[in-house]
């Protein structure tokens, strides 16, 4: 009897799975508009009624698809991130990371980037909270580099990671469309040398002193070799 109930579990989280695939695969094609719900149940190989048996909506299917792909890209990013110290190296893995994804998963990659940009139902959206969820990841890493004296006081964090998320897609569009090799690990350096400059903390007044100081007894020095 315990065979025969788990039978049909298995078969229904089976059936599930296939629904979602098809509609990733019809989602990332298509905006969520032009995307029939017809074609993803012939993608998965059942009739339209099933997929209503799983999902309310298509809204709702497309939410879960968008839930399982991030579900996967936190559960893969969250130990990593806490193994690593510092707020530079955080910083690079976050940014090669995110990268990644237009590597690994370009077709989701820019099904997020469609469904997000200029639209008007995006906040308040499920893709608007699991987006916030992911990003936090970032917000932590500004919060705490601030707090550890890395990063300047004043940096606006809100503000930065609208700059790096932004900054990112920009970049990654123009790349794809002029199908270039996208190097996450090298993007994310490059990027990285180019933001810290302008967030890091400046050096202690002591050691700025200590560093004139230094820098007038080696001119002092270089001087009175030159006199003798």
């Amino acid at each position: 009897m315990s065979t025969s109930v788990a039978a049909p579990r298995r078969r229904k989280a089976a059936r599930r799975s296939e629904i979602l695939s098809a509609a990733a695969a019809v989602f990332a094609a298509k905006p969520f508009e032009a995307a029939p719900v017809s074609e993803i149940a012939a993608r998965a190989g059942c009739v339209e009624g099933t997929i209503y048996t799983y999902f309310r909506n298509k809204r709702d299917l497309f939410d879960a698809v968008l839930a399982e792909f991030y579900d996967r890209l936190i559960a893969d990013i969250a130990p990593r991130f806490e193994s690593i110290r510092g707020t530079r190296d955080r910083l690079s893995f976050l940014i090669s990371r995110h990268l990644q994804i237009a590597v690994d998963d370009p077709s989701v990659a820019q099904m997020v980037m469609r469904e997000s940009r200029g639209q008007s139902q995006y906040f308040g959206s499920k893709l608007h909270a699991l987006n916030r969820r992911y990003s936090r990841f970032l917000q932590r890493t500004l919060a705490e580099g601030i707090e550890r004296g890395e990063l300047r006081s004043d940096l606006d964090a809100v503000m930065a990671r609208d700059l790096v998320f932004g900054g990112i897609e920009h970049w990654v569009w123009n790349e794809l469309g002029r199908q270039r090799h996208l190097d996450p690990a090298r993007a994310a350096d490059a990027m990285v040398r180019m933001l810290i400059e302008g967030w890091q903390a400046p050096p202690p007044q002591g050691a700025i002193d200590a560093l004139a100081q230094r820098m007038d007894r080696l001119e002092a020095k270089v001087n009175a070799g030159r006199r003798r």
